[in-house]
């Protein structure tokens, strides 16, 4: 049976649970706005837009929890009227961005190495996740990541083993991790989204390389964790998912063209 819990109470909780209070960027961990008092149905969202905004309006939710604030500078003039939605609606935003990656227990990128079957080595350090791939060839395991994540991936299979993977959940594609993958003896990168050069010093550095969007490879952390604090004050919770296109890295919803070769392109 769904319980009720003060607003506070669940602060509390979530303090206790991911410290937010210790990362300096405020506007990306804590609570954001504080809406009614009484909380008995949390959201999980990766992003706070107005599409999960309105979602969490429309299913009764209580306290919206996203990993994605609506940061000043990225969102720029739409982040006042998307808190003034929230704030008009009663609902509660807490945002844990850092806090979720690296504080949490499990983090988002552990969470997601389980789910694809990675054994974890190293958790908890940093961004970087460290695992044992599976007993399968690396083809074989990008299927999988694909099948279990629902969502298309694009591969390169640039080493020729397949044995130790580092997860960077999201927009991980930073020459810099890829490096630190290097230098902890992966043969593996796997991350949500990329840039050019994440594909040239993949290639030329011998390290396969998997992307599978930035929606796919950070939303069951956050539903993971949400479902645990639901559970563990006895509150109802609703995952909160986007238009299927808003994935980051992923399909738009009209894609033209075909891929040729660059002399082609040139010619």
């Amino acid at each position: 049976m769904t319980q009720s819990r003060t607003l506070d109470e669940l602060l509390a909780h979530l303090e206790t649970m991911l410290q937010t209070s210790t990362y300096t960027d405020t506007t990306g961990n804590g609570l954001l706005v504080r809406g009614r008092s009484s909380v008995r149905c949390i959201g999980a969202a990766l992003n706070t837009s107005f599409a999960t905004i309105d979602a969490a309006i429309k299913r009764g939710v209580d306290c919206l929890f996203v990993h994605h604030a609506p940061w000043a500078s990225i969102d720029l003039d739409l982040r006042a009227p998307k808190l003034e939605r929230l704030n008009q609606a009663g609902i509660s935003l807490y945002a844990a961005h850092e806090a979720l990656d690296r504080g949490a227990t499990p983090s988002v990128g552990a969470v997601l190495a389980r789910l694809v079957d990675l054994t974890i080595e190293r958790e908890g350090q940093d961004d970087l996740v460290l695992g044992s791939a599976p007993s399968m060839t690396f083809d074989a395991w990008t299927a999988l990541v694909a099948e279990r994540l629902a969502t298309p991936v694009r591969a390169w299979p640039n080493a020729p083993h397949f044995h130790r993977v580092a997860v960077v959940p999201g927009g991980g594609g930073s020459t810099e991790y890829l490096a630190q993958a290097i230098a902890l003896g992966c043969d593996t990168f796997f991350t949500g989204e990329g840039s050019l050069y994440t594909e040239l010093f993949a290639r030329e550095q011998r390290l396969s390389l998997l992307l599978a969007s930035h929606d796919a490879t950070e939303f069951p952390g956050v539903c993971h964790f949400v479902g645990s604090v639901a559970a563990a004050l006895g509150l109802d919770w609703h995952q909160i998912q986007e238009a299927d296109f808003i994935t980051g890295g992923g399909h738009a919803p009209i894609e033209h063209g075909r891929r040729v070769s660059s002399n082609e392109r040139c010619s």
